[in-house]
């Protein structure tokens, strides 16, 4: 590689941010000019991530970091997808909600493109699983909500796996 090419390349990587490198710059900047978010049940987070999850053509899933008093810290997209499956590694979740964020508390969010709302197997084999892990390490998992766009007339649709009974 010749040296221009190395000082383009070292020079665009100085300035190339990942996103959740850039959302907590953010967060952390502009704290006082960002408005307090309190995301205390499905509503709140549903107004929250509404836009963001109807521009979204594959499956993403998102964790929403929330203090002791549901005060959002942050967020981390955990992991995009296909049109209906996503892959979730749990590490980068304890990282973020342990390290970066020193949460007490997680939302889970993500979308199925496909149009139901209804949670899938792997849905609640997931939430279950990272349940119970955050339960041992002393932060709680308050919901993992589900958004499947309007299709085909239909209005856009939420379902919560608190509401349904699947977390406790």
């Amino acid at each position: 590689m010749d040296s221009d090419l190395l000082d383009e390349a070292i020079h665009r990587d100085k300035y190339i941010l990942t996103e959740k490198e850039l959302t907590f710059r953010t967060v952390r900047e502009h704290q006082v000019q960002v408005p307090v978010y309190i995301l205390d049940g499905p509503g709140s987070v549903k107004d929250f991530m509404g836009e963001l999850f109807d521009k979204c053509p594959v499956e993403t899933l998102y964790a929403l970091a929330l203090s002791s008093s549901n005060q959002f810290l942050g967020f981390l997209k955990l992991s995009q997808g296909t049109v209906d499956r996503a892959a979730v590694y749990p590490r980068g979740l304890l990282s973020f909600l342990l390290v970066e964020t020193n949460a007490t508390g997680v939302i889970l969010t993500h979308n199925h493109p496909g149009g139901s709302a209804k949670a899938s197997r792997e849905d609640i084999t997931l939430t279950r699983r990272l349940e119970c892990l955050l339960r041992e390490l002393d932060v709680r998992l308050l919901d993992h909500l589900i958004y499947a766009p309007g299709t085909l007339g239909k209005e856009p649709s939420w379902v919560s796996l608190r509401e349904e009974g699947i977390l406790e």
